[in-house]
């Protein structure tokens, strides 16, 4: 399985950069289409949060409900008290929620996908395959 960050989904939904678009739009149909694409609870929440920002949740309500779908994995207690032991270590906890990413990806998929650089300070304290596009 491979974990997507909310930024691919952002760069797929709103064409901001026709590189990134095309990357993550090749990138997501190509994991629907093997069955390996994975998004938490919390991506979704985030996703949904920069739509509202910019007013287009009702322009994208396919694409929310499509992504829908494909919601996995829990956000627990032992999940966020992990991500913030490697916060604190690595002073990082303005970035918790990458850190939670990280986490959840840890424990359901092989690898993570992301535009965010600010992973590459974290792949040092994982075994996961972080891929930043």
């Amino acid at each position: 399985m491979t974990f997507f960050d909310t930024n691919v989904l952002i760069y797929f939904t709103i064409n901001q950069d026709e590189a990134k678009f095309d990357t993550a739009e090749k990138m997501l149909y190509k994991a629907i289409e093997e069955d390996t694409f994975f998004i938490s609870p919390m991506v979704l929440s985030e996703y949904i949060f920069v739509l509202g920002k910019y007013k287009l949740i009702q322009k994208h309500k396919d694409k929310v409900c499509l992504f829908s779908k494909y919601v996995n994995g829990a956000i627990d207690n032992k999940l966020i008290m992990e991500a913030y032991e490697v916060c604190e270590q690595i002073d990082f906890c303005k970035n918790i929620n990458d850190v939670i990413h990280l986490k959840i990806a840890e424990a359901y998929c092989q690898r993570l996908v992301t535009f965010d650089t600010d992973f590459k300070k974290l792949q040092k304290y994982t075994k996961l395959e972080i891929k930043i596009l």
